[in-house]
């Protein structure tokens, strides 16, 4: 029984140690990275969107967005718009602006990752594509500092 014990309160401890902790209330602006809008900001009250808003990018998506997520719960709006990619981004095939969103939501409020950009630049990276952006031609190296949305 005590080795039962020891053992569940180990597993309990060491799970507790390598989860990040959700931050309830966040409230953040944040510029966008290969899309056609150009920041999104974003407030989270007690886990739940309270508020989303994106500069630029398509109107009818965004605005309907900033209308179906108040309410729904982070977790559940990074399962459901997790790997959406749009066809027409700069960097199409590595990002969106739900991509974009969740990456700021896993960052901000889930503390994981490295932030958006950074993560979608490594989707990127480990994909090896190159993309061809208004003349330029990049291979995800990261040593050039363009600013490609």
């Amino acid at each position: 029984m005590k080795k039962t014990t020891l053992l569940l309160a180990g597993l309990l401890l060491v799970s507790q140690l390598g989860m990040a902790e959700m931050k309830k209330d966040v409230k953040f602006t944040e510029k966008t990275y290969g899309v056609c809008s150009r920041e999104m900001s974003v407030e989270v009250v007690d886990g739940k969107i309270a508020s989303f808003s994106a500069v630029r990018g398509c109107p009818g998506n965004l605005n309907a967005l900033s209308k179906l997520l108040p309410g729904m719960e982070v977790e559940r709006v990074i399962d459901l718009l997790d790997d959406n990619y749009c066809s027409g981004a700069p960097l199409a095939g590595y990002t969106s602006c739900m991509d974009n969103l969740v990456e700021m939501l896993k960052y901000h409020v889930m503390g994981e990752g490295e932030g958006h950009i950074q993560e979608i630049r490594k989707n990127q990276k480990a994909g090896r594509k190159v993309v061809a952006f208004n003349g330029h031609i990049c291979s995800g190296c990261g040593l050039c500092n363009a600013q490609l949305s």
